[in-house]
């Protein structure tokens, strides 16, 4: 046996029993939750490790999604833990939220950062990062403008003012990281995107019942527009069990041209974005 395949064995011992551990931890009620939360931002230390202790698995059921992204396991439950804890030390439980639903993002970004500095041959630097986010927001917003999955790098160029060249370099770098949607801005530049909201088929369900309180805050949202500006952003981002649709097909329902769903889109977007300022949405993105 070589000397690797003894580390690796070795590694692999080592996660087996961390698992076996952490799956003895009992889950918080939400109301044990509340309570040690209000504890935790008051200093007490034991109940801060409380929470961590509990939340460990739901850690593990995230990194897993990041596997084969050039990390080993370990790792990636490793990065999404120092998100675990960063999310308790911001949390604000007077806010009235589950913990989880706010935690959620700050694990995912920190095993996304770590995957772009870490796992790869040639590491994106920070300054690379954020173009990269750039060019996806743009891809995203030019999808929706022209009505087409198929984006040129040279209108992303255009609508972003970064080299044509940078942008298709980028975009070839970014193809095994995972894909943001558009976002929607809350006052203090996190965002979140629609595609964050609606339920993987994927996700276990100790995810699903922990991004519910975040779905039914977006669902109470959308209850704030009028009927057809909801139904039309149901459709386009195929929310409430709809089928996504193109400008085109949507028009063609209400007997109005492209460019008019599209405006009604727009303004309905921009109501999100206020609502979710006063309703402080913002609570569950990353900063």
């Amino acid at each position: 046996m070589t000397n690797n395949s003894l580390i690796n064995e070795n590694e692999s011992h080592v996660l087996s029993l961390y698992l076996e551990e952490i799956n003895r931890i009992p889950m918080l009620t939400n109301e044990e939750e509340s309570e040690l939360a209000r504890k935790a931002k008051m200093g007490d230390k034991k109940a801060f490790d409380k929470i961590i202790n509990a939340n460990l698995r739901f850690v593990v059921s995230v990194a897993k999604k990041f596997r084969g992204q050039g990390l080993a396991l370990e790792d990636l439950i490793n990065e999404g833990n120092i998100g675990l804890i960063t999310a308790l030390e911001k949390f604000e439980p007077e806010k009235g939220y589950h913990f989880i639903s706010y935690a959620v993002w700050w694990i995912r970004q920190s095993i996304m950062k770590a995957i772009s500095e870490k796992g790869r041959a040639v590491r994106l630097p920070l300054n690379r990062a954020n173009e990269l986010v750039q060019i996806q927001k743009a891809k995203s917003e030019l999808v929706h403008e022209t009505d087409s999955d198929e984006v040129d790098a040279s209108l992303i160029s255009q609508k972003t003012g970064l080299d044509e060249t940078l942008v298709k370099d980028l975009i070839s770098i970014s193809q095994d990281l995972v894909n943001l949607d558009a976002s929607v801005k809350s006052k203090d530049e996190s965002s979140a995107t629609f595609s964050d909201f609606i339920s993987s088929q994927d996700k276990g369900p100790e995810e699903e019942t922990l991004d519910e309180s975040l779905r039914l805050e977006i669902m109470n949202m959308l209850s704030s527009l009028s009927p057809r500006e909801r139904q039309i952003l149901e459709m386009r981002y195929g929310l409430n069990g709809k089928k996504p649709m193109s400008l085109k097909e949507i028009g063609e329902l209400y007997g109005l041209t492209k460019e008019r769903i599209r405006q009604i889109e727009k303004r309905s977007l921009e109501k999100l974005r206020m609502l979710s300022e006063k309703k402080e949405l913002s609570c569950y993105t990353v900063a």
